[in-house]
């Protein structure tokens, strides 16, 4: 399944494959692509918040606006109260589209990666939803086939980490993850190094 978004002038794909998602990112600074493995994919989604960088762009602005006003004063320019409205509008304008531009996207959380940004409800938030669903399900399905059962051939750590982790997608129940860890542990008995009291 694949989802397209387009803002302003980047082009997202994300489409899902036989074992993660891959993301391709298209704009005029150039073109991006990754694969997210189903492993690495929680089903927390995070608001963007804004960051230093964004309180810096206005307090730019803000520091532009002042000192274009001081410098209209001292060359005596006429019809002050025009410009001073126009420059208003576009501080007021740069701050809004700072905000707006954050509150557009939606961030779904990932271990040991970026988290995947996603465009709120675009190209529709019925499209948007279908895709979302469908990730959760094939992310599901793979998991469950591949992890749902002691492998020798894994480590135990991984493992361990891994049954902790279906839990917590809900993938498991707390039943069926102590089954597992019990599983786990008969398996790799013996295979501990344990320390002495000396």
């Amino acid at each position: 399944m694949k989802l397209v978004q387009k803002h302003r002038g980047e082009r997202r794909t994300f489409l899902i494959q036989a074992n993660g998602l891959k993301i391709s990112e298209d704009s005029s600074f150039g073109t991006s692509r990754r694969t997210i493995p189903f492993e690495n994919i929680t089903n927390e989604f995070v608001s963007l918040k804004f960051n230093p960088i964004h309180y810096l762009v206005i307090i730019v602005l803000g520091v532009l606006v002042i000192f274009s006003f001081l410098v209209l004063k001292m060359y005596n320019i006429d019809d002050l109260g025009k410009i001073y409205r126009w420059i208003l509008i576009f501080l007021v304008g740069g701050i809004f589209g700072i905000y707006n531009f954050k509150m557009a996207s939606t961030v779904l959380r990932c271990i040991d990666f970026e988290g995947i940004e996603f465009y709120k409800n675009e190209p529709s938030k019925k499209e948007m939803d279908l895709f979302i669903k469908e990730l959760f399900k094939r992310r599901n399905l793979y998991l469950e086939e591949r992890f749902e059962k002691v492998n020798p051939n894994l480590n135990y750590e991984y493992q361990y980490g891994m049954f902790y982790h279906l839990h917590s997608l809900e993938i498991i129940d707390s039943e069926k993850l102590d089954k597992l860890i019990s599983e786990l542990d008969k398996a790799f008995e013996g295979e501990f190094i344990t320390f002495s009291k000396n």
